[in-house]
């Protein structure tokens, strides 16, 4: 009998270590395994263009439960749950419901500091017991709001880009998470034990064209301006005249993108590129432009320009009543004559003028590929009305964004070649390899010529007389252009709502930078672009010159003959 008994357990200890025995290994081995952790990808920083951080990640702990090895739920939650800033009771509770359903996780909070999790980890064991750690890593802004409109941010508990760069270059920053799994006993990775790891990819840093001390002046200077104009708003472009690259885009209010949720929505947009409004006079360059490229007019052809004019059953004014000039060509830019430039245009069809237009990039998204990018409002010219043609040629009916009159001045600035704006300088990869962002090839708008004999025309906007004095910069030759438009809306054009605004090219005779500047509705001090703008564009081109190394030319600017304007 002690013989068959035996023989009985000496049959099933070989059935489990023998037949048996790699099932139950396996069965074991599951047991002790963890539920799959994700292993965070590190996002990408976003740099300025000398390597500055406007973004980047720091590192950062979720701690979470694994309520099968919390010893006592009720002694935990009160240890742990006030460290977290969670309720005592909740957590217990949660806990033991998931203990309760043989759950190993429970996730407590997200993304709390390595400080954080030292002082947990000083607890008690008893205290601390099935409370785990898994790395991952917390969006930051160093800059603060320096260039937050143009950086954008995170989602509050996520790496997930909702505003700005860190939404449309979201896959390049993100990478790709891993995810790993080991054996463990009571939470504890058991060292000689399995484990399944597909590490982590991380995100590529981006490194744009902005220059962060310049990007800070521009800031400084329209907010400045919008406060003491009282408008609703106010932004500032800062472009390289010959690349494209954008030095500064600044937004007046703008936010702390560490803290976004606490700013009001209107200070969290992108107001360069998805703030349409009428351009007013600084358009009228390319009226001009496209005249003297179809041959219709030179800087010297002389005109007769009364203080109005009747056109298509409307009577189109200039911005103050003066006596009937004699003008140049060039003085009616520097005088910045709406009956002027409507007589100038009406040397030229309409479908000639809405050719020029167009190809200055009116109608067309810049193309920066930042969210919110707006194309413009500007109806095909079969859709033009008797006077839209007329109001046209001076920068009305037709709006567009302050990026897109950049873009103008940078076609005039680079000899008649328009070049794609740019935000975005190059992407870098986690083991250094940089990739480049090749910009579009340039498109010829309007001869060199032609460029030239414009932007000496512009001079004569910031000279004595002109219209723009407030943007000279001593030791520089500053071209450019005063807009003041009326704010469309309220059924028409809202009375005593104006656009205010200056756009130059410094310096003049061997271009580098373009200045771009808007204020929107201001309500004290003036509306005029020439008050408001030209000041704003004189300081931030004033430090953009001198942090660029861009020496004073020394050339006088050209004397330029503007006719009897009634000086």
């Amino acid at each position: 009998m002690l013989g068959f008994i035996l023989s009985l357990f000496a049959g099933r200890l070989f059935q489990l270590q023998g037949v048996e025995a790699s099932q139950y290994a396996a069965e074991a081995v599951d047991k002790r395994m963890t539920n799959p952790r994700v292993l965070p990808a590190v996002r990408g920083e976003i740099l300025d263009r000398h390597g500055v951080a406007l973004a980047t990640s720091v590192e950062a702990y979720d701690v979470v439960a694994n309520p099968q090895n919390v010893e006592e739920p009720a002694v935990t939650a009160k240890a742990v749950a006030p460290l977290l800033g969670l309720e005592p009771a909740k957590m217990q509770a949660d806990i033991e419901e998931r203990k309760a359903k043989k759950s190993k996780y429970l996730r407590l909070k997200q993304r709390v500091t390595p400080q954080l999790r030292a002082t947990i980890r000083e607890l008690d064991p008893t205290e601390r017991a099935g409370i785990e750690f898994i790395k991952t890593s917390r969006r930051t802004y160093p800059a603060d709001s320096v260039a937050a409109n143009v950086v954008g941010f995170v989602e509050r508990d996520g790496d997930t880009g909702r505003a700005g760069l860190e939404l449309s270059m979201d896959s390049v920053l993100a990478g790709t998470d891993g995810k790993a799994e080991y054996e463990a006993a009571k939470g504890t990775q058991l060292p000689t034990g399995a484990a399944a790891i597909v590490e982590p990819v991380d995100g590529r840093d981006v490194v744009t064209t902005i220059d962060r001390d310049i990007q800070w002046v521009a800031q400084s200077a329209i907010a400045a301006k919008v406060k003491e104009a009282r408008a609703d708003w106010g932004s500032v472009v800062v472009m390289d005249a010959k690349t494209g690259e954008v030095y500064a885009m600044a937004t007046a209010p703008t936010f702390n993108p560490n803290t976004y949720y606490k700013a009001p929505a209107a200070a969290l947009g992108n107001y360069p590129v998805s703030a349409n409004y009428e351009p007013g006079s600084t358009a009228k360059v390319m009226t001009v432009a496209a005249a003297i490229e179809e041959g219709k007019v030179e800087p010297m052809t002389r005109l007769t320009v009364p203080d109005h004019i009747g056109r298509a059953g409307e009577v189109f004014h200039d911005d103050e009543p003066h006596p009937t000039w004699q003008p140049t060509v060039t003085g009616v830019l520097a005088k910045s004559s709406n009956v002027g430039t409507i007589q100038i245009a009406e040397r030229m069809s309409a479908r000639t003028l809405d050719s020029y237009l167009r190809k200055f990039g009116m109608g067309s998204k810049p193309g920066t590929g930042l969210p919110g990018e707006e194309n413009g409002l500007f109806p095909p010219v079969e859709d033009w009305s008797g006077s839209t043609r007329h109001t046209v040629a001076f920068g009305q009916g037709l709006a567009g964004t302050l990026l897109q009159q950049a873009s103008v001045y940078q076609t005039l600035a680079n000899g008649g070649v328009r070049v794609a704006p740019s935000v975005v300088k190059a992407t870098v990869g986690p083991d250094g390899t940089q990739t480049p962002q090749t910009s579009g090839k340039g498109t010829r708008v309007v001869s060199a010529g032609t460029a030239s004999e414009v932007m000496k025309m512009m001079e004569a906007v910031v000279l004595e007389g002109g219209t723009g004095i407030h943007a000279a910069i001593p030791g520089y030759r500053v071209a450019g252009k005063t807009g003041t438009a009326q704010i469309a809306g309220c059924g028409g054009y809202c009375a005593g709502k104006f656009q205010a605004s200056f756009v130059g090219v410094v310096p003049a005779d061997k271009p580098r930078l373009v200045v771009a500047v808007t204020l929107h509705y201001p309500k004290r001090i003036s509306h005029f672009g020439g008050v408001l703008g030209a000041p704003v564009f004189k300081e931030v081109a004033s430090f953009a010159l001198q942090t660029l190394g861009v020496p004073p030319t020394g050339a006088r600017s050209p004397k330029l003959n503007l006719g009897n304007v009634g000086r």
